[in-house]
């Protein structure tokens, strides 16, 4: 890979931070507040998050409906997990996850973890680390799991970016 495009793949995961569990805001916020929250962490795929989707989630149980009209942090936590892990995870596998992790873990350990582990594992698949570091101290199945869902989402936002690099530098070329 020419040095100039692994640059330019790499530039937006160098300040990549997903907000955590306590930095959420605490306040309830309506669904269209909600959906311009999520999607300004979502730069990376370019797959916004809508409110028709939200609504979705709540009929689902993916996620904890509204209070008054008004989604917590909870509800915040598990769209931004959701609104990455279902490019490569079914929503039926999604939900089965949410419920390892509910009998494991709290969702703002959780939640703490998978911010962790992705933004260590774009780094990795970006090139800017030269191997994944170990989030967390214990190695558990439910970990393993988020991992290798986490690892398949770096993979495929890396190639969906790399094939429209590439893309466009043709279309250039042509021009």
């Amino acid at each position: 890979m020419k040095e100039s495009i692994k640059e330019k793949l790499a530039e937006p995961i160098q300040s990549f931070r997903l907000p955590r569990y306590r930095e959420l805001p605490d306040v309830g916020l309506y669904l269209e507040q909600v959906v311009r929250y999520v999607n300004r962490y979502m730069i990376l795929n370019g797959n916004e998050l809508t409110p028709s989707m939200v609504s979705n989630y709540v009929k689902q149980k993916l996620i904890p409906g509204p209070v008054k009209k008004s989604y917590g942090a909870d509800a915040i936590a598990y769209l931004l997990f959701l609104s990455y892990t279902k490019m490569v995870v079914p929503l039926g596998d999604i939900h089965f996850m949410i419920d390892i992790q509910k009998d494991s873990y709290g969702l703002a350990v959780a939640y703490d973890y998978f911010c962790e582990e992705f933004e260590n594992l774009l780094q990795y698949v970006y090139g800017i680390r030269e191997n994944p570091v170990r989030v967390g101290s214990d190695d558990t199945e439910e970990k393993e799991l988020m991992r290798s869902a986490l690892l398949s989402v770096a993979h495929k936002i890396f190639l969906e970016q790399y094939i429209r690099i590439l893309h466009d530098q043709r279309e250039e070329g042509n021009k």
